[in-house]
């Protein structure tokens, strides 16, 4: 599979590494080319959206001296610089680069902060930025760094660093370290690292769901550690912040159990000691306040393919435990009278979605419908591990479609005020939403409408098969493909999507 870099980045799971082309196609004025920059320190977007600079290394490949057109390739486990004749091989493991050429010199222009350096370093040189220590390591050759200091603006100049051959080879590391410097073992070369990155995406691949490998390779691309979790980011090119909906939805594209409980179980690692799953999490803060809870979702799709039978039991007994605890926050501190609710709209996930009268508590039937999933499956892994509670789990799911059914009115839904019991017309999405219950919705109920984005495609996966098939079909046709748009979300949703129809 051969990627495009100037849609798709070249990169790897977990790593911070990403390489890209800047084509500038709105016209902004940004310097077109091949771009090499570290997440954290980037809030820029490829596709011509750069916000801040910071982190990013603009590279050119030179031979005597000269500046070449390059050519670029890269697939899942491998970027290749053609110029001249010559090649310049890039691959990535964990958290080292590394670089490999056959005659090519490279110019790295470098953009930093304020505050930040770029400095000697055993080696090769070290760039500070933040908490990071950037180090680029010769093996082979030599660097050159040039950077001048600016009295006028009381900073150094932005540097630039020339990568040159010797004996006709050029090899380098660049490493993504803290300030301990710690450099872990790596592979031995590029043709070693490569094959470690290409073998880790079809670990991967054969785990998900669908035949799409650009979305599959888009999900995997997108987990990043936080705060000690392998987590999905929205985008490590312009957000480093994992969002709570996410990492649910990303689980839907997974058909091995043992995947799916473990997205789950690194979300409830970071919920709060009530129980209380936050909406988003950074490692700086974590947002006090609630995420969707949509984990049911999840688990009942992965009891339908095979029951629960290919998952360990200490995981299942660990996952129950932390569903189980998430779930009853809900019930302890976001319900009235049994019927739950959003106290504040990012609490329902979808940034269209209004709350009338601000932050004050709404009954909204999407919020039934998960919460019933949630109980449907806690039912099943109850029963699955013997637990004498299965029963009353049954009670809270059949209490929800109840729930459910009262705010189905007039041929359409309603939200309700938890504490006065004023009624709304539904917001098109939180109604949508309630397809994903499929079979379990109840009878008489039949949510008509449009929602854009992400709730249909959700919906559309309790819906038939035929309904997955068409919100598939949408997505390909929508004029930015998933994949495309960089968007882990909808590349999971795609993959679940095909798997379904």
């Amino acid at each position: 599979m051969q990627l495009d870099l100037k849609k798709m980045p070249f990169g790897q799971c977990l790593s911070r590494h990403l390489l890209f082309e800047e084509w500038d196609p709105q016209g902004k004025g940004y310097t077109k080319g091949l771009y090499l920059a570290l997440a954290a320190e980037s809030s820029s977007m490829f596709g011509g959206v750069v916000s801040r600079s910071a982190g990013m290394v603009k590279l050119t490949p030179t031979l005597g001296g000269e500046e070449l057109p390059v050519t670029v390739e890269a697939s899942v486990s491998e970027a290749a610089l053609h110029s001249g004749g010559k090649t310049l091989r890039m691959a990535i493991d964990g958290k080292a680069l590394l670089l490999e050429s056959d005659g090519l010199s490279l110019t790295m222009q470098v953009r930093l902060g304020f505050g930040e350096t770029a400095a000697d370093f055993e080696n090769g040189y070290v760039l500070n930025m933040g908490p990071t220590r950037y180090i680029i390591e010769m093996r082979k050759g030599k660097a050159d760094l040039q950077v001048m200091w600016d009295l006028t603006a009381l900073h150094s100049t932005d540097p630039v660093i020339t990568l040159t051959p010797e004996d006709g080879r050029l090899e380098a590391v660049f490493w993504d370290t803290d300030s301990s410097f710690a450099r872990p073992e790596i592979a031995p070369n590029v043709s070693a690292a490569a094959r470690k990155a290409e073998t880790a995406f079809a670990d991967f691949r054969a785990r998900c769901s669908g035949t799409n490998e650009v979305y599959a390779y888009a999900l995997w691309l997108s987990f990043q550690k936080t705060r000690g979790q392998e987590l999905l980011i929205a985008n490590k090119m312009s957000d480093v912040k994992a969002l709570g909906r996410a990492q649910f939805t990303a689980a839907l594209a997974y058909k091995d159990t043992e995947q799916v409980l473990d997205a789950l179980l690194n979300v409830f690692a970071l919920m709060t000691p009530a129980g209380m799953v936050p909406a988003w999490v950074k490692d700086s803060a974590i947002l006090p306040e609630a995420a969707p809870p949509l984990w049911g979702l999840a688990l009942c799709r992965a009891i339908a393919h095979d029951g629960l039978d290919g998952a360990a039991k200490d995981k299942l007994e660990r996952c129950y435990e932390l569903a189980a605890k998430a779930t009853e926050w809900w019930y302890s501190n976001r319900s009235a009278n049994g019927a739950c609710f959003y106290a504040y709209a990012c609490e329902s996930g979808w940034a269209r979605q209004p709350l009338p009268s601000d932050a004050t508590p709404q009954v909204f039937p999407d919020l039934c419908a998960w919460m019933f999933l949630n109980c449907k499956a806690l039912a099943a892994l109850a029963d699955k591990l013997g637990k004498s509670d299965a029963a009353a789990w049954h009670d809270k799911a059949k209490a929800q479609l109840d729930i459910l059914k009262s705010l189905w009115e007039n041929g359409a839904f309603v939200i309700r005020n938890a504490i006065t019991g004023e009624e709304a017309p539904c917001p098109s999405d939180s109604a949508i939403m309630t397809l994903a219950l499929g079979e379990d919705l109840p009878e008489g109920v039949a949510p008509t409408g449009e929602a854009d984005g992400i709730p249909a495609y959700i919906a559309a996966l309790g819906c038939s098969k035929r309904a997955a098939a068409l919100a598939a079909e949408s997505i390909e046709k929508s004029g930015v493909p998933a994949a495309a748009n960089y968007d882990p979300e909808l590349c999971a949703l795609s993959l679940a999507l095909e798997e379904r129809s």
